[in-house]
């Protein structure tokens, strides 16, 4: 009897314990609807925008912003190489950090067709959380 209840009381400790220790995602805080502005520096111009962020199902360290992976790391995360026709037709990169309910990203915009040639400046966003 003593086996029984000392084996009961060990595995309600060790349940405990381990529902404790349980393993924060840490692309939670970056989840959600932001709204902002896109700046492109070179032409001077700006967007409103509306962008959601999701979880990657395939890559347990990626968000998902838009259809464009990003790899999370803390507080900020990488883009990978993405094509969009918004504001500036070209290629992409860069990276977004958050504070809080704000999102700040940046990155540079690349081109080998009409309308543009080259390297065609950066480009930031201003993000706040909806």
């Amino acid at each position: 009897m003593k086996i029984i209840i000392s084996m009961l009381v060990f595995a309600l400790l060790f349940l405990s314990v381990n529902s404790s220790c349980k393993e924060n995602d840490e692309r939670d805080k970056f989840v959600g609807t932001w709204t902002g502005k896109l700046f492109f520096s070179r032409i001077g111009t700006e967007y409103d925008i509306t962008v959601i962020i999701t979880k990657s199902r395939t890559n347990s360290t990626q968000i998902l912003i838009g259809q464009n992976a990003a790899a999370v790391h803390g507080d900020y995360y990488t883009y990978e190489e993405f094509a969009s026709s918004l504001g500036i037709p070209g290629n992409y990169t860069g990276r977004g950090t958050i504070n809080g309910n704000e999102l700040e990203e940046s990155g540079l915009i690349t081109s080998d067709g009409a309308p543009y040639q080259g390297d065609l400046g950066e480009w930031f966003t201003l993000l706040s959380k909806q």
